[in-house]
């Protein structure tokens, strides 16, 4: 490849029919380190700090986790839903804090623990399940306060008000909603480039809900002044990993053969289990995955077809594929 960071694998080739491109949104084409990742920390600070009054030096300026230990169980898959992934780190603070606190459990890294939720998902029962397994009933915070929280984070009082017609109950009503952080991470006319291109079909596959789905739509077609997408596929009609996602799309732009770009373990094994189930009528998709440069060997070693430093950059791998 021309560009540094582009990688491919030496023997993929790309079907002759090759027509569609499949998006992942968050981490892809919108920039969601300073709003969704945010939100999961916020989220789980306030239920460990606030609710639950456990002091982790948060008084000091210590933080309880980083963006890293979000993307850390983001790889171990399982948690493409920001509610599965506050629940998983709400409980787990909590446990170490007090129900596990002067144990060894309590000492184990993220990094440890990312690798046992990691092999419960492979088995087909990590996420949500998994901390229901391991992490003690009274340490699990209520899911129902999980998604009321973190809605009052994302949104904000404006946006409470805009989308559910409510006001916040836990953090001020003034409180600036973390999804104005937000921005494209593409160009204006980059499908404009990609039909050029030869691409014919384009679509969404995401694991927003609801009013986060709005919201992304609206701001995505007022910046590129377009409805560029044919099909958006949210979590609440079928979630990632479920391939059955991929096919719904297929169905809906009748693609005949494509791609499918995301960041995470589950948009990763979105893909790996639609090819492995996938009937010799059905579409070639190929897997590709915007990663930063510290999860490219991971995702190499897992079996991704391709790997770009940013979503624009499949400009430079497409023309050799489109006819």
């Amino acid at each position: 490849m021309s560009k540094p960071g582009i990688w491919q694998r030496p023997e993929l080739q790309f079907p002759p029919d090759f027509d569609s491109i499949f998006f992942d949104v968050d981490g892809i084409l919108i920039h969601t380190l300073e709003s969704f990742h945010a939100t999961d920390i916020a989220t789980a600070e306030y239920i460990v700090g606030t609710l639950h009054g456990l002091d982790w030096g948060q008084h000091e300026g210590k933080a309880l986790l980083t963006s890293m230990d979000v993307d850390i169980f983001k790889q171990a898959g399982g948690y493409n839903n920001d509610w599965d992934m506050c629940y998983l780190l709400a409980s787990l603070y909590t446990a170490k804090l007090r129900e596990w606190r002067g144990t060894e459990l309590a000492e184990r890294s993220n990094a440890q623990w990312a690798a046992l939720s990691r092999e419960a998902n492979l088995r087909g029962h990590g996420g949500r399940t998994w901390v229901e397994e391991t992490i003690p009933a009274s340490a699990r915070a209520d899911y129902a306060i999980i998604g009321d929280i973190y809605h009052e984070y994302y949104w904000g009082g404006e946006g409470m008000r805009r989308y559910y017609g409510q006001e916040m109950r836990y953090l001020p009503s003034d409180f600036a909603g973390l999804y104005h952080r937000e921005h494209m991470l593409y160009q204006p006319d980059f499908f404009q480039r990609l039909r050029a291109a030869g691409i014919k079909h384009m679509g969404m596959i995401t694991g927003r809900v609801g009013p986060e789905v709005e919201s992304a739509l609206e701001r995505m077609e007022a910046y590129s002044g377009e409805r560029w997408w044919e099909v958006v596929i949210p979590a609440d009609i079928c979630p990632k990993p479920n391939p059955q996602a991929l096919r719904m799309a297929i169905e809906r732009t009748r693609a005949r053969a494509g791609l499918f770009i995301g960041d995470t373990a589950d948009d990763h094994d979105f893909v790996r289990k639609y090819m492995q189930g996938r009937t010799p009528g059905e579409p070639i998709i190929i897997g590709a995955m915007s990663v930063n440069p510290a999860e490219v060997d991971l995702y190499k070693q897992r079996g991704a077809e391709i790997i770009v430093p940013s979503v624009e950059d499949l400009l430079d791998i497409l023309p050799e594929a489109v006819k």
